[in-house]
């Protein structure tokens, strides 16, 4: 059966856009089938030079290598070979795929299964093959992940945009302030009039009405589309004056500013500007978590390298997964109890050790499942957890 290609666009209610995947893959009918799970990174420096392409070659040739695609059959094998080629086929060329931050793939050439969905981030390029669909990072995508809300303005324009992993979409409402007459009387040109401190005033009093209506209208899209946050972009004089008039509760949410002419401004540019900003803020972010987190060891509300930050995944106990980015290394699962393990003798009562190829792949899994949030800790972050893992707890 040759499976026709399906990519699902992303609409600002991304929850909305993903359940029908979501529905699908959950359906798919159990059975000795082998179905290719792909997650792919596609962050600005993952699309330089398709370095995205070069990590998603290795994770293939490792999925290929490993002892349960081995143990196939030879039909079964050549099967899954076809799945991987369809999959680095699609996203071989970098043109062809939206502009988000990540991408998840599923084939399988028996069920006649292809979907492609763009993902507002995808934690590390990985692969993985298994008789089920590995979706915990699509359904917290889903759960989690909402529009970027964006306005572009200046002295006399506003305009609205909301942003989702596939692009960004211009709203209505935006609006221009009506032209100001004379020097210094508005209807008589520039003849003699009221002086130049009223007319200053004046316009110190349109910047200000113009301020507070795009406020105002923020906040109504900001109950329209609960938004994950906000960016403002324009000349900074103004960006930092229109930060004043917001409402605490908004300006909180509010993930940077940026330089733009809001005249010029496309959805395109105001979507790369954004997405810019908001992965800057995110950086920022870590980098105050990472502090945040040697304090919680400290306390003993947080657990850092690999046995024990497995063991809290084990119990439950994981609030906040850290993973360093780059992270490598095979470990095992123990049978009985299903617990991440990072040598055979931990699992000692637990059942046969089983070899598994990325330890952090599956302790990334694991998180999502319990709902746990995972943090990437990029190399340039000046800090990291011991030994490539660690996470805060939920409980002691």
């Amino acid at each position: 059966m040759t499976p026709q290609i399906v990519e699902r666009p992303l609409q600002p209610s991304l929850e909305g856009a993903i359940a029908p995947l979501i529905e699908r893959l959950t359906r798919l009918p159990p059975g000795p089938h082998r179905i290719v799970s792909c997650y792919v990174r596609l962050e600005p420096g993952d699309r330089t030079r398709s370095r995205y392409l070069l990590a998603l070659k290795e994770r293939i040739k490792a999925l290929e290598d490993d002892p349960g695609m081995t143990a196939l059959s030879r039909e079964d094998r050549l099967a899954v070979e076809r799945d991987l080629a369809r999959v680095h086929g699609y996203l071989k060329h970098l043109q062809g795929l939206p502009h988000a931050r990540g991408l998840a793939v599923f084939a399988c050439e028996e069920l006649g299964l292809f979907e492609a969905a763009p993902l507002p981030r995808v934690h590390r390029t990985r692969a993985t093959l298994d008789d089920t669909p590995w979706i915990a990072e699509l359904v917290a995508a889903g759960r989690e992940a909402e529009p970027i809300i964006a306005t572009v303005m200046d002295r006399a324009l506003a305009r609205f945009f909301t942003l989702s992993p596939s692009g960004a979409v211009e709203l209505p409402g935006g609006f221009t302030v009506s032209g100001r007459g004379g020097r210094f009387r508005p209807d008589r040109e520039d003849a003699p009039g009221r002086g130049e401190r009223d007319y200053h005033g004046r316009l110190a009093e349109e910047r200000h009405r113009h301020y507070a209506m795009i406020a105002e209208r923020l906040e109504e899209l900001g109950r329209d589309w609960p938004a994950s946050g906000v960016v403002l972009a324009g000349p900074v004089d103004h960006t930092a004056a229109l930060l004043r008039f917001l409402p605490d509760r908004m300006a909180a949410r509010v993930l940077g500013t940026a330089r733009l002419n809001p005249t010029s401004a496309t959805p395109a540019l105001v979507h790369t500007l954004a997405q810019r900003v908001a992965q800057e803020h995110e950086r920022s972010a870590v980098a105050a978590e990472l502090l945040a987190l040697q304090e919680s060891i400290g306390t003993g509300w947080a657990v850092e390298g690999v046995r024990e930050t497995l063991r809290a995944l084990s119990r439950g106990q994981a609030r906040t997964l850290y993973v360093r980015e780059g992270l490598e290394g095979g470990g095992f699962r123990c049978a009985a109890t299903g617990r991440l393990v990072l040598a055979k003798g931990d699992c000692a009562g637990e059942g046969e050790p089983r070899p598994v190829r990325d330890l952090a792949d599956d302790a990334i899994e694991d998180a999502l499942r319990q709902r746990a949030r995972v943090v990437i800790v990029p190399r340039d972050a000046g800090a990291e957890p011991a030994d490539g893992l660690a996470a805060t707890l939920r409980f002691r």
